[in-house]
C-alpha cells in the first residue's frame, strides 16, 4: 500500500510506534494523514519517523503527545493542521512557524500552557481557532506575524479574560467568531471595557466581508 494518498487508523497504542513510523515513511504520495488514540492513558508516540512524506497535505491527530515530533518543522507541503487532545507542555509555535504552505491551524485541547505567543512567521495562514485550552489566559500577536490571517476562532478558553494582545495588527482579518467564553472576556469586549474599542475596530474591518 506504498501508494496510498490517504490514511487513517484509530486504535493507535505507545507500542505501534516503531511499526507504524516504518510504515508511513513507505507511503511517498501520502496527502492526509489521520491517526487516533482511544485509550486515554496512551500517548501518541510518533518520533521514530525519520521525516514525513513528502507531500504531505493534511494532519489530523488526537490525543496526547509527550513532546513536539522533530519532523513537525519538516512539513513544507503542510496546508491544514488540527491537534485535538493532545495535552502540550512544551510550546508548538516555534516548530510550525516557517511551514511555508500552512493555511489552517485547527488547535482542541493541545496544550496545557497559560500563554501562546506568536512572535513571527506562518506567513500562510489564512484560518487559526482555538478551542478549549483550559490554561491558557494570554495570547499575543507580535506585529509582522500572521499577515495574512483571515478568520480567527476563539471557543471555549474559559481562562481567557481579554482580546489577544495585538490583534489589531492582523490588517487582513475578515471574521473574528467567539464563543463560550468568560463573563470577564465579555466584560472587556463591551461598551466600558477595555477592548470595546478594538473590538469596535474589528468589526469596521470585518463587517464588508459578512
Amino acid at each position: 500500500m506504498t501508494q496510498l494518498t490517504t490514511l487513517g487508523i484509530t486504535n493507535v497504542k505507545e507500542r505501534d510506534e516503531e511499526d507504524l513510523c516504518a510504515s508511513i515513511q513507505e507511503t511517498k504520495v501520502l496527502s492526509h494523514l489521520t491517526l487516533f488514540v482511544v485509550d486515554g492513558e496512551e500517548f501518541l508516540r510518533l518520533d521514530a519517523l525519520s521525516s514525513p512524506p513528502p507531500y504531505l497535505d493534511r494532519l489530523d491527530l488526537t490525543e496526547k503527545l509527550e513532546k513536539v515530533p522533530h519532523w513537525y518543522c519538516s512539513l513544507h507541503s503542510l496546508t491544514f493542521m488540527n491537534l485535538r487532545r493532545s495535552g502540550l507542555e512544551e510550546d508548538l509555535l516555534p516548530h510550525i512557524e516557517a511551514l511555508p504552505s500552512l493555511h489552517f491551524l485547527f488547535l482542541d485541547d493541545a496544550f496545557v500552557r497559560k500563554e501562546l505567543c506568536f512572535s513571527r512567521g506562518f506567513v500562510k495562514l489564512g484560518c487559526l481557532e482555538f478551542r478549549k485550552l483550559s490554561l491558557l489566559n494570554k495570547i499575543t500577536i507580535e506585529k509582522g506575524a500572521m499577515p495574512n490571517l483571515k478568520f480567527l476562532g476563539i471557543r471555549s478558553c474559559l481562562k481567557l479574560e481579554t482580546l489577544p494582545q495585538g490583534i489589531e495588527d492582523l490588517t487582513k482579518l475578515q471574521g473574528c467568531r467567539l464563543y463560550n467564553v468568560s463573563e470577564k472576556f465579555r466584560e472587556s469586549v463591551e461598551e466600558g471595557g477595555v477592548d470595546h474599542p478594538t473590538m469596535l475596530l474589528l468589526h469596521e474591518r470585518c463587517k464588508k466581508y459578512t
